[in-house]
């Protein structure tokens, strides 16, 4: 383990005081106590950057029970500056110098941990080596939320080769890695997306793209789409945007066994599913089954992405803008105008630190 005295007792945080919307009660500390040294079986990661997601505001705005402060973020990319393992004879191969990628458990930020800070202790199983090749600011979200929830959906969904999938927001995070997984898999992949952005979705593997802003009924247009000649209801719906009339309107696109597959709802989702998959018809229920998909994040997940990566199955992974640390506000609302394109960074490692 490295000596105590190379880390300093403050840091840069941003730390939300309170729940609330994240303009609102999310302030910059530039003296925020460091994380006490890792236990056993933890990490600490000098971070470098955090990709951040929409669920990350969603974090702060939550009022959790025993929680003042929390700090925001929870996909990352740093070094290893602190190892101690669960055990002398543990198989964990970690070190101190590793460059690593992974998200913040669950557990964690509802203790209020976050990764948009200097320095992060987190779980050792919770990370992945950054594998050569891949850019820092890119690991951060490839191994993060994206690329878990990408590896989590699929499982989910139990496709093989010549399904076909309708995936709604094919251009942001998820979209973009979830189009090459399907692609990779021999899956005929429909993104939807905005004019601007079909070109780019193409590029990723879709062989069909629509774009939303294009028809007065998006919807009659998707069902006309699985009437054409050679064509059949989509054998999977993947939701990576939250529209519930995508959702109401499927018995005209969705074949009566395939499923609606939602990550909007995060921990959450079961009452989603409670509502459409139990509710009877008159009370708005939908002959077609709601899968509410979570991320709990591991490193396994992340070793899963990884191979993905390695096979050539994940080529690209857009970054749509990289931010500074002092302006992580600038970063949340163009988050917020979900017109980005792949994955919003911010940089918290400084510049002149790297070289």
């Amino acid at each position: 383990m490295s000596p105590q005295t190379s880390i300093p007792q403050t840091m840069k945080a941003w730390v939300a005081f309170g729940s609330g919307k994240i303009q609102d009660v999310l302030q910059l500390k530039t003296e925020w106590p460091t994380p006490t040294p890792p236990k056993a079986g933890e990490i600490m990661v000098r971070v470098s950057y955090v990709a951040i997601n929409p669920g990350d505001p969603k974090m702060i705005a939550h009022s959790i029970p025993f929680r003042k402060t929390s700090i925001a973020g929870m996909d990352f990319v740093g070094e290893v500056v602190q190892v101690v393992l669960p055990s002398p004879t543990s198989t964990v191969d970690l070190h101190i110098g590793m460059v690593v990628a992974g998200t913040v458990p669950m557990t964690s930020i509802l203790r209020g941990v976050g990764s948009l800070a200097e320095y992060l202790v987190v779980p050792a199983y919770t990370v992945v080596e950054k594998p050569n090749g891949v850019e820092e600011c890119v690991a951060s979200g490839l191994f993060g939320i994206v690329g878990q929830t990408s590896i989590v959906m699929l499982r989910a969904a139990n496709l093989r080769k010549g399904d076909r999938v309708l995936l709604n927001g094919a251009s942001g995070g998820v979209g973009c890695i979830l189009t090459q997984m399907l692609h990779g898999m021999g899956v005929h992949v429909t993104g939807v997306c905005s004019s601007k952005n079909k070109h780019l979705v193409r590029r990723l593997g879709a062989e069909e793209v629509v774009d939303y802003t294009a028809h007065d009924d998006l919807y009659g247009h998707l069902a006309s789409l699985t009437t054409s000649a050679g064509c059949r209801p989509f054998d999977a719906i993947f939701d990576c945007v939250g529209n519930d009339t995508l959702y109401y309107r499927s018995p005209g696109y969705l074949k009566l066994d395939g499923k609606y597959h939602s990550i909007v709802h995060g921990p959450l989702g079961f009452i989603a599913e409670f509502k459409f998959n139990h509710w009877p018809v008159l009370l708005g229920g939908i002959p077609r089954t709601y899968s509410s998909v979570f991320s709990n994040p591991s490193g396994s997940s992340a070793r899963e992405v990884v191979n993905c990566f390695e096979r050539g199955c994940i080529k690209e992974v857009p970054i749509d803008s990289v931010f500074e640390m002092d302006d992580a506000l600038k970063a949340f609302e163009a988050l917020a105008t979900q017109r980005t394109v792949g994955k919003v960074v911010i940089r918290v490692k400084q510049e002149k630190e790297n070289t």
